[in-house]
């Protein structure tokens, strides 16, 4: 009787792991108390629109992720009344010093101590910033405008002007701020989008964020993609 050989089986390969992800990670921190801003939609906006932009994305319902702020090469924060324990500001500053981001949107510079008695954590991040809230300005405190953008800038070169119906913020501004949109009212512009630089970190504020018809405005999407790509560039020390 011929025995037959039994055929060779080849050892299954080992599986290769997946390499992990190279791109920019962003931390995008909502948190406060404000009844008049839709926090939970500008958390589903931001999340989807920093992934878009190639962000491997963190987002927290809190400010507590900021004791390891420096972790990620971009901070995304939209406040309500926020309030901050004085280490969460202080590795705010320190990591975007350092040179993380800083993305800051809408009512993040509506501080939880009166505009005109700031207490010395809301001057520290109205510093970090480059502006505060002062008021809405004169009536009506919400109309609808137009947007108009810097074509001279990257984060908002070719972005046309835009219209939105959008509450108003009337603000107090550092000095070296560089105010990249506006909209025109009865006494001047009121700026929209502002960076400037602290530190080796890069810091935008965008006053725009108040509620669902601005985060379906695709400008805005894009405005955000952009600060935040911007804000991370790995070439920004010593510029």
């Amino acid at each position: 009787m011929q025995i037959s050989r039994p055929r060779h089986v080849s050892a299954p390969r080992a599986t290769r792991p997946a390499a992990p992800f190279a791109g920019p990670t962003a931390l995008a921190l909502i948190s406060g108390d404000d009844v008049y801003e839709d926090l939970f939609t500008a958390a589903s906006a931001l999340q989807s629109a920093l992934t878009e932009e190639g962000f491997a994305t963190r987002t927290g319902l809190s400010t507590a992720p900021l004791d390891n702020a420096a972790d990620a090469d971009v901070i995304v924060l939209y406040t309500a009344l926020g309030r901050f324990t004085a280490e969460q500001r202080e590795a705010l500053a320190r990591a975007v010093h350092g040179g993380c981001g800083l993305v800051a949107l809408h009512s993040t510079t509506v501080l939880a101590s009166p505009p005109d008695q700031l207490d010395e954590g809301d001057r520290l991040l109205a510093e970090l910033i480059g502006s505060r809230y002062l008021s809405h300005g004169p009536s009506p405190h919400e109309s609808r405008f137009e947007v108009v953008l810097d074509q001279d800038h990257e984060l908002t070169a070719g972005i046309a002007p835009f219209e939105v119906t959008h509450e108003h913020y009337e603000l107090a501004t550092t000095a070296d701020v560089q105010v990249l949109a506006w909209r025109q009212t009865g006494s001047g512009t009121e700026p929209l989008v502002h960076t400037r630089r602290y530190g080796d970190g890069r810091v935008c504020y965008i006053q725009l964020g108040h509620d669902m018809r601005i985060w379906g405005e695709p400008a805005m999407r894009k405005l955000v993609r952009r600060a935040a790509r911007w804000a991370c560039r790995p070439d920004q020390k010593g510029e």
